[in-house]
């Protein structure tokens, strides 16, 4: 009786560890889908693999669903064999993939739990070794803990926690990620190049002609595109900071057309509204989008907020941008890697007000097709969502229909309780 005790209990916390991770890594990734397929396209890269982007957003998609559902399913008691075997076959695929980022460390951050926690290659790994343990364990011992919810029911849950997560990965994919677990968050200062804190960097510049590429730096005489070169991108090479106790501050740079001035200070309006548009790449904006930007434009500057697209591209990019959209709107250019940071879209809308970020939204995500329409409001604010109100929601939603399948699992029990407790007194009469 005792030995089963320990195993049950035994039981039960693996039950919780296993559950736990899977839920928490399957829905931080779900919440940011773009964050999840970056990581995944530096995967690819590291192993020089080239995949279909649509096959890349399936599997990341997937895998995120997948993750949470063999969570919730672990912690609930559903299908206490087969989900079993399904997170075995997981972490068989993940244990090699983390045992080679932590001995070769193509990656610094294995991705594992999105941007919520960043953790080692090595402690990944040993991670999920922690949890293959507790997974072979399971497989033996999963079977004499009871469920949570009747097999009877298991086929809502699935269904329930299905359209969930979809839901979540829809919200973060086609908007912004319900909670931003990144550097630049509503309320902060989109740059903080007014602050105590200064970020002291060194960038190498690329230029190309006739095929061939060649790098500068800062303090090299830069090419004259006159001459046939042509500027392809910026390159990071350090970061430091005067004071390394202080946090980092937002270091969005914003450059010129050629990338060649730090026009930073004049891009974001520090007294004032802005609206800043963001594409980390130029080249795939697509060319439906420019009736709605340039109607942007015009309510900007019919409401007095100034307006100015930021973009990763080279100046030929940019002039073919220029041709093709008509834009009058000014355009700068920025690392493609912080766009990304900033905001998720391609096209991304960023919302300032006196240098502070109002709010984030992918330009499809603003439902409104003509700004200029006579019932568009003139208060940029209304065009802005609440992400926590809506995944507050969809949680108490979830969660409450989970309780109920929980009771109505435990309805017979109960009842069959009570009912023996009944005729126990009566005998007793």
């Amino acid at each position: 009786m005792a030995n089963n005790r320990i195993i049950c209990a035994a039981t039960w916390t693996a039950r919780l560890l296993v559950g736990c991770v899977f839920v928490f890594s399957g829905f931080v990734k779900a919440i940011d889908p773009f964050g999840s397929i970056y990581k995944a396209e530096a995967y690819l890269s590291a192993l020089s693999l080239e995949i279909w982007p649509n096959l890349i957003l399936l599997g990341v998609f997937s895998l995120c669903a997948i993750e949470f559902l063999v969570g919730v399913f672990i912690l609930f008691g559903c299908f206490r064999k087969s989900i079993i075997i399904i997170a075995a076959l997981i972490m068989a695929f993940m244990l090699p993939i983390t045992l080679w980022l932590a001995i070769d460390n193509p990656i610094d951050d294995c991705g594992c739990f999105g941007d919520a926690i960043k953790i080692s290659n090595w402690t990944s790994f040993w991670k999920n070794i922690i949890l293959c343990a507790a997974i072979v364990w399971l497989y033996f011992y999963n079977k004499r803990c009871h469920w949570l919810v009747t097999p009877a029911l298991q086929w809502i849950a699935f269904v329930v926690t299905g359209l969930f997560i979809l839901t979540i990965e829809l919200f973060g994919y086609i908007g912004q990620p319900l909670i931003d677990f990144r550097q630049y968050k509503i309320g902060q200062k989109l740059s903080d190049i007014d602050e105590d804190v200064y970020d002291i960097r060194e960038f190498v510049f690329i230029y190309e002609k006739n095929g061939y590429k060649k790098s500068f730096n800062a303090d090299d005489s830069l090419p004259d595109e006159n001459n046939g070169w042509k500027f392809i991108e910026r390159k990071e090479m350090a970061s430091t900071h005067s004071n390394p106790t202080l946090k980092a501050p937002n270091n969005i740079r914003i450059w010129d057309k050629t990338g060649n001035e730090d026009i930073t200070a004049q891009a974001i309006v520090t007294d004032g509204k802005e609206l800043l548009i963001m594409m980390p790449n130029l080249k795939e904006v697509s060319p439906a989008t420019t009736w709605k930007l340039n109607s942007l434009y015009e309510w900007s500057v019919k409401n007095n907020v100034t307006m100015a697209a930021v973009v990763a591209g080279t100046t030929h990019d940019i002039e073919e941008w220029e041709d093709l959209s008509m834009a009058s709107y000014p355009i700068y250019t920025a690392d493609d890697t912080q766009l990304k940071e900033v905001v998720r879209g391609n096209p991304g809308v960023v919302y300032l007000v006196n240098g502070i970020i109002k709010w984030k939204s992918s330009l499809t995500a603003i439902n409104i097709d003509d700004f200029l329409s006579p019932d568009t409001s003139s208060d940029a604010m209304s065009f802005g969502t609440d992400n926590l109100r809506i995944l507050r929601n969809s949680i108490y939603i979830y969660l409450a229909v989970m309780a109920v399948l929980i009771f109505l699992s435990f309805t017979p029990v109960i009842k069959t309780y009570y009912i023996g407790k009944k005729s126990a007194k009566k005998e007793n009469e």
